[in-house]
């Protein structure tokens, strides 16, 4: 008797485990369409996510922030300055057009929570990395196929 009620609770749990499953048109009835959204390596342990808009060009992409080192860096960790050239390299210096003003906020201790950097044609948001988020960089294109991004609510649309 007891190995029928063991065999039964596992066959109940596997079960309710694939019933839980959610499949993608019932997402789509739910949230309705997925962002146009693809994920690129662009340097060991770099991700950079990219979302695009409704004609193909990039509107937001995504990097981690990367961590200031000073000295001998850990095999494992990403640095700002790699974070920096990967930004460099896919959104250039010189095509974000002029800088237009920075800010910032500050949490209790004084250290900067977010810092914003306007441009003419893209606003470029960082959360450092701290104790409780990954810290990132945002890059928005102020393209007006572009929904509006807002970086004080890093889950805003675009």
């Amino acid at each position: 008797m007891m190995k029928f009620a063991v065999s039964f609770i596992v066959c109940l749990g596997a079960a309710s485990s694939a019933c839980a499953q959610i499949d993608a048109s019932a997402l789509r009835s739910k949230f309705g369409a997925p962002l146009d959204r693809e994920t690129f390596t662009v340097r060991p342990k770099i991700e950079m996510v990219v979302d695009y808009g409704p004609n193909k060009l990039v509107c937001k992409l995504q990097l981690p922030a990367g961590i200031k080192f000073l000295g001998t860096i850990p095999p494992d960790f990403v640095t700002k300055q790699q974070v920096d050239e990967v930004l460099e390299e896919v959104v250039p210096s010189e095509s974000r057009g002029k800088e237009l003003g920075r800010m910032s906020t500050f949490a209790v201790k004084g250290a900067p929570t977010l810092t914003v950097t306007l441009y003419e044609r893209v606003t470029i948001s960082e959360s450092p990395k701290n104790d409780l988020t990954g810290g990132r960089i945002t890059v928005a294109f102020k393209d007006p196929a572009c929904p509006k991004y807002d970086p004080s609510n890093p889950g805003s649309p675009n």
